[in-house]
């Protein structure tokens, strides 16, 4: 494909079932509306080099095609044969290529990077990759997952392996993206379970579960309507390793109150998969119930935050929805399912409230929505007046929100 291309996907919370998804019960990650990562790829100023651009981590390098003759064509070519390890040779050709950026953020994301591009694209120079991204990186929202698949979209349209109908992406190639995706992923995080990039692609809602094998069963739950939300990240730094190893503590201290905690969740989720796959209005008041709930038996494993509870119970005092925290807890981010009657100026009180005097950082969004999407040539060359600033200046969120987001901006994209 040529062009310039222009890719995105969404970010991600957990509805139901963090924590006891560790423990093999089922649990439901579903997309974030408004929280997306957009991909820009043009032609470089120098035709010599590969280049990218990702502005929110402070990374912007070009790698010149000296530097690119110590990849075999054998190891790209044998590249796609990896798909739960990655390829040890294209790995080592890569690792001089990275060096530079060694020990920091930035060196995974151009590891990502340049994996997904020698596997899909091969040794092509002169093209650009500029990132850019609503969604708060490192909190917990799935910011890795949506560029890589951002990247696994572009490098398969660019590499020629995709080539979609004008109208959207197939079942076949949203499989492609997700595959590649996730082997993206596992250039990131090392050992990934698969359902970020999984609800990043797809986009609505995925209902998975651990297996004792160590695998991930996923079933995708598509089609229902948008659910209006409030994300709050507090900011709060967090570790999901000691949150995790408390909980495991507790099941060695308290196993018969444990245990079921966790079942209960499981349980949760089951109930919750089944709600949102018919949403409507008269079982609307149900999943409210049980975001309440679930966020209760997340509290009784002691993995909330007071900073957590101040959300909580500020969204209680008002009426305005039903909170939980989402992700390993500790601090990070929660989400508050908003109430039908909830009135725009609760809601604005309700975000002003966190954010002057908490100095939280809010959200006005939807759960769920559409996944991958790409924008079609024609409709990038006749917008490129709008579009080329958000990715050579400082764009702030709403003004990319407010240009490139599907479905409230100008632009018509494919997914």
């Amino acid at each position: 494909m040529s062009l310039p291309l222009l890719t995105s996907a969404p970010g991600k919370v957990i509805i139901f079932g963090e924590h006891s998804a560790v423990f093999n019960e089922p649990a439901i990650a579903a997309s974030v509306a408004s929280l997306r990562t957009y991909l820009f790829v043009t032609k470089a100023e120098d035709s010599d080099v590969i280049e990218l651009d990702f502005p929110d981590i402070s990374l912007d390098h070009k790698w010149h095609s000296a530097e690119l003759s110590s990849i075999s064509m054998a190891a790209m070519a044998d590249s796609d044969k990896h798909s739960k390890e990655l390829n040890a040779e294209l790995n080592a050709a890569l690792e001089p290529l990275l060096k530079p950026l060694h020990g920091s953020l930035q060196y995974h994301a151009a590891y990502c990077f340049l994996y997904l591009y020698f596997s899909l694209c091969g040794l092509r120079t002169g093209v650009k990759f500029t990132v850019k991204s609503s969604s708060p990186i490192g909190a917990g929202l799935g910011s890795s997952a949506s560029i890589a698949v951002c990247l696994a979209l572009a490098t398969g349209k660019l590499g020629g392996h995709l080539n979609s109908a004008p109208e959207r992406l197939t079942k076949q190639e949203l499989d492609f993206v997700n595959k590649w995706s996730f082997i993206g992923e596992k250039c990131i995080h090392g050992t990934p379970s698969g359902i970020d990039n999984a609800v990043a692609t797809y986009g609505n809602a995925v209902l998975f579960q651990r297996q004792a094998n160590g695998e991930t069963k996923s079933e995708q739950i598509l089609d229902f309507p948008q659910v209006p939300m409030i994300l709050t990240n507090t900011r709060i730094p967090r570790s999901t390793k000691v949150l995790v190893s408390g909980v495991k503590d507790l099941i060695v201290r308290q196993p018969e109150i444990a245990h079921p905690i966790l079942k209960t969740m499981g349980q949760v989720a089951s109930r919750g998969a089944k709600i949102l796959a018919n949403l409507n209005e008269t079982n609307y008041a149900d999943l409210c119930e049980l975001i309440r709930i679930n966020h209760g038996l997340l509290v009784a494993l002691g993995v909330s935050h007071p900073g957590l509870e101040v959300i909580k119970a500020l969204a209680d005092s008002m009426s305005i929805g039903s909170t939980k925290l989402t992700g390993a807890g500790g601090g990070g981010c929660a989400l508050t399912i908003l109430n039908s009657n909830a009135s725009p100026e609760d809601i604005a009180k309700f975000k002003d409230t966190l954010e002057t005097k908490h100095s939280y950082k809010t959200y006005v969004t939807g759960l769920g929505g559409p996944g991958c999407a790409y924008m079609a040539k024609g409709q990038i060359q006749n917008h490129l007046d709008l579009i080329r600033p958000l990715f050579e200046t400082n764009a702030s969120v709403s003004e990319l929100n407010d240009v490139l987001l599907p479905g409230k901006g100008p632009l018509q994209w494919i997914h």
